[in-house]
């Protein structure tokens, strides 16, 4: 399956790169939440030293494979790009990408011995791996416990017409094999028999419930919520659903899972049914911009109210809202508008209204509204020795936060186990 976005050629990216102002404050680099220093990766990709911009950019970044081709730049570093003032800003992901798709993972990586301590990360997602990275490289033996697949939400998650198999399995395979002593394929219940064998203890485990959609029909045939379908179909399984689906929600993961759908099967009709207006999508646009390329239409301004079939899925009840006065968030709130009832005819409904964080692990741990564990600012948990990061403990995040949240989690933990307080 050919990906959306091509990798630059050489002189593409020369020619790119040629467009830096190297700024001197570098607007750019504050506004990325790892600190990559862009400015100079470009300028090393301008000198031709490839090797030397992979450098910077492992130094700062553990996941560069990754977000070289799905982070969110539009909302990161080409949001405040200087040369946006004269032309348009310049392409920086796509010169990250150029750099990771064009050199080696482990070329002249060398490692400290591993006699700083022994730490346990619980959760091979992005937080996960980036906290397992930047404490190996500290001298730290770490030991990485993950039920599903290494690699998180972009590996089992992501379409491939984005984040293809190859890069995913490159990436994951460079950082477990040289920054992990073992990966236990395991679920972990007893987070404070874990803590015992080890120094200290990072739990990165991210989202893994649902929120349920609070309508009737939910139990229909027919009835899937995204994430699972997700995982199926990122596995290499067919969807199974049917010719007319109708996706509810208006986030990163309705618009993923409507362009998966429609990547399974060109003459399968995908609407995502939202209760905002296009404005309102919190889905990254160029995301937005991909899916709506793939054939993906739209029910705008629509409140499910039921799901209606017998026994399967026979279509979807709404009712049309209008836009009224901005909420806490800066987002317009929602009025259904009375008597306004339609039903879109489908015969498969994806739910995907968000994650929430499973708050029945991990008893002992403290917990705050919305069942994320709570840290202090040093990230610890209230159990002495066991942090925590990324999504478990923020909500969604995306790829990039969650490597920053790990970096930092990496250097309490390292702090911590120093100071001998094991």
């Amino acid at each position: 399956m050919d990906e959306f976005e091509k990798t630059l050629t050489g002189q593409q990216a020369a020619i790119e790169a040629e467009r830096c102002l190297y700024c001197h404050e570098a607007p750019c680099q504050n506004a990325c939440p790892a600190h990559v220093p862009i400015p100079e990766f470009i300028l090393s990709i301008r000198t031709g030293n490839l090797h030397g911009a992979r450098v910077l950019l492992q130094s700062a970044h553990p996941l560069i494979e990754t977000c070289g081709r799905i982070c969110p730049e539009e909302g990161f570093c080409q949001s405040v790009c200087t040369r946006a003032k004269i032309d348009k800003p310049v392409c920086i992901r796509e010169l990250h990408r150029f750099v990771t798709d064009a050199t080696d993972p482990a070329d002249g990586l060398v490692l400290p011995p591993a006699v700083s301590g022994t730490v346990a990360v619980v959760g091979g997602g992005p937080a996960g791996l980036a906290c397992m990275r930047e404490l190996r490289c500290l001298g730290f033996t770490c030991d990485l416990f993950e039920q599903r697949s290494v690699g998180g939400v972009p590996g089992q998650e992501v379409s491939q017409m984005r984040y293809p198999r190859t890069a995913e399995e490159r990436e994951t395979r460079h950082l477990t094999s040289l920054f992990a002593s073992h990966v236990y394929a395991e679920r972990v219940t007893d987070i404070a028999s874990l803590r015992g064998r080890y120094d200290a203890v990072f739990v990165a485990t991210g989202l893994a419930l649902e929120v349920e959609l609070r309508i009737d029909g939910t139990e229909l045939a027919g009835v899937w919520h995204a994430r699972d379908l997700l995982r199926k179909m990122k596995s290499g399984s067919l969807s199974g659903t049917g010719r007319r689906v109708g996706v509810i929600g208006g986030g990163n993961v309705a618009v993923e899972i409507a362009s998966m759908l429609r990547e399974e099967d060109q003459t399968r009709d995908v609407i995502i049914v939202y209760r905002r207006g296009i404005k309102e999508l919190r889905a990254f646009r160029k995301e937005i911009d991909e899916a709506t390329a793939l054939g993906v239409t739209y029910q705008f301004l629509a409140v499910p109210d039921r799901i209606v079939g017998e026994g399967c899925v026979h279509g979807l009840e709404v009712t049309q809202a209008r836009l009224c006065e901005e909420d806490e968030s800066g987002r317009c709130r929602f009025e259904p508008l009375p008597g306004s009832h339609f039903t879109i005819p489908l015969d498969t409904v994806v739910i995907a209204v968000g994650q929430r964080a499973d708050d029945g692990v991990f008893p002992g741990l403290g917990r705050r509204s919305g069942g994320f564990i709570d840290v202090g600012e040093d990230m610890q948990t209230n159990i002495a020795g066991i942090f925590a990061g990324g999504d478990a403990v923020h909500g969604a995040q995306t790829v990039v936060e969650a490597v920053a949240d790990g970096k930092k989690a990496a250097e309490f933990i390292a702090a911590y186990v120093a100071g001998g307080r094991r």
